[in-house]
Formats: structure tokens, C-alpha cells, sequence
């Protein structure tokens, strides 16, 4: 492990936030007190461009047989454009110093919801697939692995094989081809947050001494609110180990993008276990959340009894909703902080820190009923691993 932590160098693209990259690097480097900006400054000129500098102390001149880890974290003020060309810049620099390998290190791959261009979807003529350009870009900038948390869609992965030639000669490129998504997934690695939400949900939630627990969870049901949610859902129900929880399948449909009330959500399906919604606790779990539009849309059939297809499945109980990433409208996050607790009727709200500022300005009423899950020591992990 020691030979591991002397290669290891972290260079966070900013100041802003740097307590989270501070984490990340103590539980990788195993020290309690680090100072990043002893090996890596962030800095700008006076005119205010970005100037990148690693430093290069002692005998040892150059960042020869180092594996650099770009600590890439968003912040409110910072648009994510921004964040990926500061990423390119530090692992270009990093490569130039004679580094072995840049890794990117980012709590969520920017513009990931934007996967599509006009050659797949009508809906986005006129537009990049921002998602496929950012990788062309990380490939000639010398970015030899991605790692993030939670990925939006696989892809994301698929045009990671297609950026960096990994596909077998004689392949036709199809970014929704699961094999195509594999090759990707050499360089695209995506960590999945379900067991920290289920080790949460069952030993520290809300949950913990009520009802919902008895019987092997027979009273829990998760919903897949979409086809691109079902294996995180899956996943999380696995995690539970409750035998008798189940899962609802629901089918999402959009007739335009970005508009919460173009959205029609049915209910396709449910698993062998499934009983009843009613007097039941419905567990949404996906993600990102951005204005909520779709998901109090969600929540309201739900308290309607879920009546889908003229088939009751019934009203819950109540419900805990949990996003990976709380994009919560970027800088009005607040505002949506306020909207979800006046329209929506949670017993929780759960989230993780992979925006940090989402615990800089919290509307109190939402404090009081959400959690900020904390993932450093998930991505620490990553690196050593």
C-alpha cells in the first residue's frame, strides 16, 4: 500500500469545496491533516486565467512514474464547462511533467443528461451530445481513466469506447449496445452509492424501530420510476436483504424535454412479492433531482392511489425519496429545497455530498428532514483499488 501512496499525487482543480478533496485524499493516503496545495496549486494569473502548476520540489523535478488523480468537484459559481476544461488543463499539465497516467476524479460527470444528439432524437435538433464531446476531449487531453459516482445513463460508457478506439475492428458503434458499453467501462468507471443507501435505510433512517422493517420488509416497496432507473432500484433491493419488499416498475414518457407536465408515468409491472401500495412505504431512489417537476408529478398520482391503466395499486403510507446528485436547479437550489417540502410529503429526503455546497445554504424546513450522505470514503477507496 505504501508503494501505492508515493505514486499517488491528487490535484484538485479548485480551492472552492477543497475540504471534500481533502477527505477523499485522507482516507487514499491514510493522514488525517493534508494540505493539497503542498504538491498542487490551482492558481490564476492576474489577468484571472487559470494557471495549473504542480509543485516540483527537491531532487525530483518532474511527476515521473506518478499516476495523478484530477479531484474535479462542482460548485455553484462554477459552470460545468468550466470544471471539465480545468480538468483537461491539470491533466494535460500533469502529462507534460512526465506523469505516468491522468485520472479524472468527479463526484458526477457533467452534462451526462445531455446523451443525445440530433442523429438519435428529434427532440434535440439543433444541439451537441455534450456527453460524447466531453470524452473526445479527455482522450486528447492525455485522461487515461474516468472515475465518478452514479452514472446518469451506460452510455456514457459507450462513448468512452468510441473516444478512445477501443472498439473491436469490424463493430459498428451503437451507444445503447451493452457490449459496446462494457469495452467503455476500461476507462468510464461509475461507483454505485445503493449499499451505502441500504446500510443508511436500515441502521441510521427514520425507518429504523417502525413498522416498515417487520416481516422482512413487507410493508417496503421501491419504484422504478423509469427503464434507465431499474438496475440501481434492483441493486438498492438486493442490498436491503429484505426478503419480503418488492419492487414497482413504472414507464416514462416524455413528449418534450424539460417540461415536468409533457411527462406521463404508468405502471408497467411489479415483482412476484408485490402485494399492495397501500398503507405501504414507497422508496424513490435515483440519480439526480434537478427542478422536481417530474418527481411531484410522481408523487402526486402516487397519493392518488397510483391508479394506473384502470388498475388501483393503492396509496402509500408514506415515503423517503433519495438522489445521488443533488442538482436541485444548480443556483436556485434553495428554492427547490422549499418546493419539494411544500408539495411533496416525505418522512425523509436523502442525498450525498457530491455537490458539497448543498449543505452551504439548506432552507431549514428541508434540513430538518433530509440527510447528506457522505461519499469520500467511497471515491478514497476507488483510488487505492
Amino acid at each position: 500500500v505504501k508503494e501505492v501512496m508515493n505514486k499517488l499525487c491528487l490535484a484538485p482543480i479548485s480551492d472552492t469545496h477543497i475540504g471534500l478533496c481533502v477527505k477523499i485524499a485522507s482516507r487514499c493516503l491514510g493522514m488525517k491533516e493534508i494540505d493539497l496545495k503542498r504538491k498542487f496549486d490551482p492558481g490564476k494569473f492576474s489577468g484571472g486565467e487559470y494557471h495549473p502548476q504542480f509543485i516540483l520540489n527537491g531532487e525530483n523535478k518532474t511527476l515521473e512514474g506518478k499516476t495523478v488523480y484530477v479531484l474535479m468537484t462542482p460548485g455553484p459559481f462554477k459552470e460545468p464547462e468550466a470544471l471539465v476544461k480545468r480538468a483537461e488543463f491539470v491533466s494535460e499539465t500533469a502529462k507534460e511533467n512526465g506523469a505516468e497516467k491522468a485520472v479524472v476524479l468527479t463526484t458526477e460527470f457533467p452534462h451526462a443528461r445531455q446523451d443525445r444528439g440530433a442523429d438519435e432524437d428529434e427532440k434535440a435538433i439543433g444541439e451537441v451530445n455534450a456527453a460524447r464531446s466531453h470524452t473526445k476531449h479527455f482522450k486528447t487531453s492525455g485522461i487515461d481513466e474516468v472515475i465518478t459516482i452514479h452514472e446518469h445513463s451506460p452510455r456514457i460508457s459507450a462513448f468512452f469506447a468510441q473516444s478512445y478506439g477501443l472498439l473491436p475492428e469490424g463493430m459498428d458503434f451503437d451507444a445503447n449496445n451493452p457490449e459496446i458499453q462494457q469495452i467503455g467501462r476500461k476507462v468510464f468507471k461509475a461507483i454505485s452509492p445503493h449499499a451505502v443507501l441500504a446500510d443508511y435505510l436500515l441502521h441510521h433512517s427514520s425507518l429504523v424501530g417502525t413498522e416498515f422493517l417487520e416481516n422482512e420488509g413487507e410493508k417496503i416497496v421501491l419504484k422504478a420510476v423509469d427503464k434507465g432507473n431499474v438496475e440501481f432500484i434492483e441493486k438498492l433491493q438486493k442490498a436491503l436483504f429484505l426478503e419480503n419488499s418488492s419492487i414497482v416498475y413504472c414507464e416514462k414518457a416524455r413528449a418534450a424535454k424539460n417540461d415536468p407536465d409533457k411527462v406521463e408515468i404508468k405502471i408497467k409491472g411489479a415483482t412476484e412479492k408485490f402485494k399492495t401500495l397501500e398503507g405501504a412505504l414507497e422508496i424513490y431512489a435515483d440519480d439526480g433531482l434537478d427542478t422536481g417537476g417530474t418527481m411531484i408529478k410522481s408523487v402526486k398520482e402516487s397519493e392518488k392511489g397510483n391508479i394506473s391503466e384502470g388498475k388501483i395499486y393503492g396509496q402509500p403510507a408514506d415515503r423517503i425519496i433519495y438522489f445521488t446528485h443533488a442538482w436541485l436547479a444548480g443556483r436556485g437550489y434553495e428554492n427547490i429545497q422549499r418546493r419539494l417540502i411544500k408539495e411533496i410529503k416525505a418522512r425523509e429526503f436523502l442525498t450525498t455530498n457530491t455537490r458539497p455546497y448543498i449543505e452551504d445554504g439548506q432552507y431549514y424546513e428541508f434540513k430538518t428532514k433530509s440527510t447528506v450522505l457522505k461519499i469520500a470514503f467511497l471515491l478514497g477507496d476507488a483510488i487505492l483499488s
